[in-house]
């Protein structure tokens, strides 16, 4: 095909150092706004991943909330713990109070049943230290803390403290601290502490309240089928919440977020393509008389531009393969070797994640390849239109 055969003779320019320039400058812009690309969306996928993980660690799987007004449900629990793709269940009830130590510090209380958290939650991996044994404590008053709770009332484990209990006398409930946990999201850790479910229940009067169960299933179940096959089951009496679900604004924000960054930085992509219509315009001028000759040898139109159009995707192509390959290696330098450059406060985590996902790569691909193509339309009009007698009259 004559296209491939202009494309082998004319693709890196043997003469003339100023369209080499152009050429290489052309392919570098369109590595180095692949680079930056993969750069921001790995950073992104990243964060999303390391999101899931915290949160699946603190609201398990799903979470069965029976609806208002039902009376504790035993045969909820069973139902649950027959499924088969179920791997554990665990009642657990929340509430509001103030801790009171050295300092004063708002918290919500989760209640826990100490014989079925650990098939849910994997608190041996969340305790900073061994924790205390509960059953030492009188009438099971333990609690344990959240790290940036514990460093803010200044308490540590073996420490007697207060819970504020809200009502007309604003009782006073004192515990013992017998484990600091650490989840890894700040927020968290800041306004959460764990006590023993039955305690809950008594000092805040919630005996005729029905508990609330995390779901933990088991390796390789997909989430929104056993979702929905709970749902199905449970019927009118309780309401079943996925993780993601639980958590929806701050995902849905973050990919919203992956998306809009991903629209604004396409903005160096197309830098790079006005580079390609500057090397594709030196291309014709240099070469007007050789695409004057192939035209009056029988070269017609359309194969002049379908050649431009070919040497933009090429040029494009090239800085697809040099961007992946060198954004997956600063991606991975950033990763290891990065500085903790992040406010825990805000980010949950001093340093970035990276996650290069396969989709990211396809979507940055084939957006600068169609960049790449779309900025050589001009040009490829350009010197297909041109009149083969004007470029040979003074040859």
């Amino acid at each position: 095909m004559p296209i491939l055969f202009l494309l082998r003779r004319y693709l890196v320019p043997k003469e003339g150092n100023l369209l080499s320039f152009a050429l290489w400058v052309s392919v570098i812009g369109v590595v180095v706004g692949i680079v930056q690309l993969m750069l921001v969306l790995s950073v992104m996928s990243g964060f999303l991943e390391f999101l899931e993980n915290k949160y699946t660690f603190i609201s398990s799987d799903m979470v069965v909330v029976p609806k208002s007004g039902a009376a504790p449900n035993v045969n909820l629990a069973d139902t649950l713990q027959k499924i088969p793709e179920v791997k554990g269940i665990t009642p657990f009830g929340l509430a509001q109070s103030m801790l009171i130590k050295d300092a004063v510090a708002g918290v919500t209380l989760e209640g826990i049943d100490l014989k079925s958290a650990f098939e849910v939650t994997p608190w041996s991996e969340i305790w900073l230290s061994t924790p205390l044994p509960t059953n030492s404590v009188k009438d099971s008053h333990w609690i344990w803390l959240g790290s940036q709770l514990a460093q803010k009332i200044k308490a540590k484990v073996g420490d007697s403290i207060d819970i504020l209990i809200p009502g007309q006398s604003n009782q006073l409930e004192p515990f013992v601290v017998t484990a600091i946990t650490k989840f890894g999201l700040y927020d968290h850790d800041l306004h959460y502490a764990r006590i023993d479910l039955n305690v809950l229940k008594t000092i805040f009067h919630q005996e005729k309240a029905a508990p609330l169960y995390k779901v933990k299933l088991k390796p390789g179940v997909p989430l929104f089928r056993a979702a929905n096959y709970i749902r199905n089951l449970v019927k009118n009496s309780a309401q079943v919440k996925t993780w993601n679900q639980i958590n929806q604004n701050l995902f849905l924000a973050v990919e919203d977020q992956k998306r809009r960054l991903f629209l604004v930085l396409e903005i160096v992509v197309g830098l790079a393509g006005v580079n390609v219509v500057s090397l594709l315009m030196m291309s014709s001028h240099y070469r007007r008389r050789d695409m004057a000759i192939l035209r009056a040898m029988g070269l017609r139109a359309r194969g002049v531009f379908l050649f431009y159009i070919a040497q933009g995707l090429a040029v494009g192509a090239m800085g697809v393969v040099g961007g992946i390959f060198c954004g997956w290696i600063t991606c991975k330098i950033a990763e290891r070797y990065q500085p903790a450059i992040l406010n825990e406060a805000i980010y949950n985590t001093n340093r970035l994640p990276f996650k290069i996902e396969l989709g990211d790569i396809a979507l940055i691909s084939v957006a600068a390849l169609l960049l790449c193509v779309v900025f050589s339309v001009i040009p490829a009009l350009k010197a297909a239109y041109a009149k083969p007698v004007e470029a040979l009259r003074y040859e």
